[in-house]
């Protein structure tokens, strides 16, 4: 876990990161589509984000009924079957 809250990370850093707090990775990606995190910085081709903005913005969800955890998670669900139908029986 990162502990510096000016850190930049990537969204899929930071999806993988909360991951293990139960937060899924569309969660992320649908504060980055809301504007709830902004980007600060760029590596490579990717738009980075301060590590302070996406606990704030993981917290906001929390507190407002709206969390979106792995265990209900519909986005989830559907990439789970999409992989499932790719793999050979």
């Amino acid at each position: 876990m990162i502990v510096n809250l000016e850190a930049k990370v990537s969204a899929l850093e930071a999806a993988t990161w909360l991951e293990s707090a139960g937060v899924c990775r569309h969660r992320v990606y649908a504060w980055r589509s809301e504007g709830r995190i902004t980007q600060v910085g760029q590596r490579g081709r990717s738009p980075l984000y301060r590590w302070g903005d996406v606990l704030e913005a993981e917290a906001e969800t929390r507190m407002s009924g709206l969390s979106h955890r792995t265990s209900g998670c519909r986005s989830c669900e559907r990439a789970a079957e999409r992989e499932r139908d790719l793999v050979p029986a």
